[in-house]
């Protein structure tokens, strides 16, 4: 084991690391493999990277000049600085002095990113900036939501956030300013560049997003978002799982449960762990809301719109996120990578209205999301269709015509046996199937990768006050986005 992964670290060319990758824990005579000889982390002359800043500017802003130091300190003297972002919007970022802004990084809907130089901890980290916060109150509890999960998580494969910036006035501030880690780039990213990689830079990229979420469903949450833009990756393969908007706290629902620290998990898992995970149980699936998941990374139980599912939803899309990974192998054409399943519908929403309840109209569709599940794994089992919930779930399920499906072995002829063995674990239609985040772990694919010191556990369930409010009106949110920040400046009055 020792070996390959020697040999597999030796094919890299090794760059210069910027002060946003890590060094794993791992076992010292082990060397990690290093994706920092990929285009992705070296870019052409002239070309930017993900990040949009060149590998060698990047270095030179890591140790900044003597000049650079001084203007920082300078600016300390006044409360809030307001930086121009270079090549960036027109308008002005409120953030204190210790932050100095480098350069966007990306926008959105949400608003935008950059990235910043905090001079009073001397690192690297990524500042994104919400505007308009209250104008739409579901997304308002989104990002409520994001920051206070990632305020109680604390775990090397989960993105960590560092601040929250207090606005000058909690009842007035329509912006945010969240502070968190940076990172090299993320895994949409890698799978759409045109390089290759080995089994051990995909199998090890695969055990460490899976270290990260044995912690989050430790601490019961459920991600429900999981895609290759929400992981976050590093040069030495550091996977930090990032998003959490649409995240849920499942123990947080019925706190009574928490009283039955006994209570067996699905499938009869057992942890060494003596933690209360109540996430795993039965009696404790909940209602939840179906479509969260972008289409192509959904769970079929999502498709379905069942109502009570579990942390296997997440397996699912770390399968699909995983076989992406596996295109990038060598030998697999370019034409052949991307998304296992990139359908275009789905239901019970369609584009064609005029047949929205005709659903063997539906399942003839070659873009239908379960179509193209079925086609390459099959229909599911009478009995894995009497287990869904809803009639016109089963209904629609009954319309699709019978097949075996091409296998996932038709995808990847360049996979060996084993990566093979865990993807279709992580890719059964039934969730009672489909193999739970600690049997993974297990799995002999990770012989040589394994490191029991990172599958850590969180020490409690994580509860969400916020989500139990009836009403949540913009007066409420406020006082809770209060309580998040005072958790970084506890001086801010209470509102």
């Amino acid at each position: 084991g020792t070996a390959a992964a020697a040999s597999a670290a030796a094919s890299f060319r090794t760059l210069p690391a910027c002060s946003a990758a890590r060094e794993e824990a791992g076992p010292p005579e082990r060397q990690r493999p290093s994706l920092s000889a990929h285009a992705l982390f070296r870019p052409a002359a002239a070309e930017r990277s993900p990040l949009g800043m060149p590998a060698e500017e990047k270095s030179r802003h890591v140790s900044f000049t003597e000049e650079e130091k001084r203007k920082a300190e300078e600016k300390r003297s006044s409360k809030t600085v307001a930086p121009m972002i270079p090549k960036g919007p027109a308008d002005r970022w409120r953030i204190p002095p210790r932050y100095e802004v480098k350069q966007l990084i990306g926008t959105g809907s949400y608003g935008s990113v950059c990235e910043a130089y905090d001079s009073e901890r001397k690192r690297l980290v990524a500042i994104k900036r919400i505007g308009h916060m209250f104008e739409d109150l579901i997304d308002c509890k989104r990002i409520l939501r994001e920051i206070s999960i990632l305020s109680k998580l604390q775990h090397e494969y989960v993105v960590q956030l560092y601040d929250i910036v207090a606005p000058s006035s909690m009842q007035t501030f329509d912006e945010l300013y969240i502070v968190m880690e940076i990172c090299d780039s993320d895994l949409k990213k890698l799978c759409r560049t045109d390089v290759t990689l080995t089994p051990l830079h995909i199998n090890t990229l695969l055990y460490n997003l899976l270290v990260g979420l044995k912690y989050l469903h430790s601490a019961g949450i459920y991600h429900r978002d999981l895609k290759p833009a929400n992981c976050l990756v590093n040069q030495d393969c550091s996977v930090k799982i990032c998003d959490f908007g649409l995240s849920r706290a499942i123990g947080a629902d019925q706190p009574h449960l928490q009283a039955l620290p006994n209570t067996p998990r699905q499938d009869g898992e057992q942890d060494s762990a003596a933690l209360p995970v109540v996430a795993h149980t039965q009696r404790m699936k909940r209602h939840l809301t179906g479509h969260v998941v972008t289409r192509w990374y959904r769970a079929p139980e999502l498709i379905l719109l069942q109502e009570n599912y579990t942390e296997a939803i997440d397996v699912w899309s770390v399968g699909c996120i995983y076989a992406e990974l596996l295109g990038m192998l060598g030998g697999t054409r370019t034409e052949d990578r991307g998304p296992l399943f990139p359908g275009s519908s789905c239901f019970p929403l369609s584009p064609d209205h005029k047949h929205k309840t005709d659903y063997r109209y539906h399942t003839r569709g070659k873009h239908d999301q379960l179509n193209m599940i079925f086609n390459l794994l099959g229909t599911p089992l009478e009995e894995d269709i009497q287990g869904l919930e809803r009639d016109d779930a089963k209904r629609y399920i009954a319309c699709f015509a019978k097949r075996e499906g091409d296998g996932l072995r038709t995808k990847f002829p360049f996979a060996d046996e084993d990566s093979m063995d865990i993807l279709d674990k992580m890719l059964r239609f039934s969730p009672r199937e489909r193999i739970p985040v600690h049997q993974a772990l297990e799995h002999r694919i990770f012989f040589d990768i394994k490191d029991p010191r990172k599958e850590t556990t969180s020490p409690k369930l994580i509860t969400l006050d916020f989500e139990r409010e009836p009403d949540l009106d913009e007066a409420l949110l406020r006082k809770y986005f209060c309580k998040e920040i005072r958790g970084y400046h506890p001086e801010v009055p209470e509102l």
